[in-house]
């Protein structure tokens, strides 16, 4: 049921990154994104800052102005997979993007990372809200 209430195209309302607790906007407000779930188990992700378009810069070396990546999903549970196969984060190409998944209402979820510290002990979770598109 879950997987099928998810095929297709949703639009980024929020994205709100905590650092160890601490709220901040990220990829600008309000950010633009999208996502896209397939039936055949398909994704991609694209979030992207306003600002973006005028910064000229290279994606690679500016993660929190844009993002994108796309591979294989799945559903386990309360969590979704993103199983990474093309990211402009090359050192993501490979890896798994696991996010609990909540329906706020018929046409829009809450996706959240899991925490994660880093070396210097931060602990940082991101919640994105997405709205489907009709």
């Amino acid at each position: 049921m879950t997987e099928q209430r998810l095929i297709g195209a949703w639009s980024l309302r929020s994205s709100i990154q905590f650092r160890n607790g601490i709220p901040s906007k990220t990829f600008g407000d309000p950010p633009l994104g999208q996502i896209q779930y397939t039936e055949d188990g398909r994704m991609s992700a694209f979030l992207m800052n306003p600002c973006w378009k005028e910064t000229g810069k290279n994606a690679t070396k500016q993660a929190d102005l844009f993002f994108s990546y796309a591979g294989r999903w799945e559903v386990k549970g309360n969590e979704i997979r993103h199983l990474i196969e093309f990211c402009s984060a090359p050192s993501k190409i490979g890896t798994t993007f696991v996010r609990s998944i909540r329906f706020l209402n018929e046409d829009e979820i809450e996706l959240t990372t899991a925490p994660e510290t880093t070396q210097s002990g931060n602990v940082y979770e991101t919640k994105l809200i997405w709205k489907k598109w009709a």
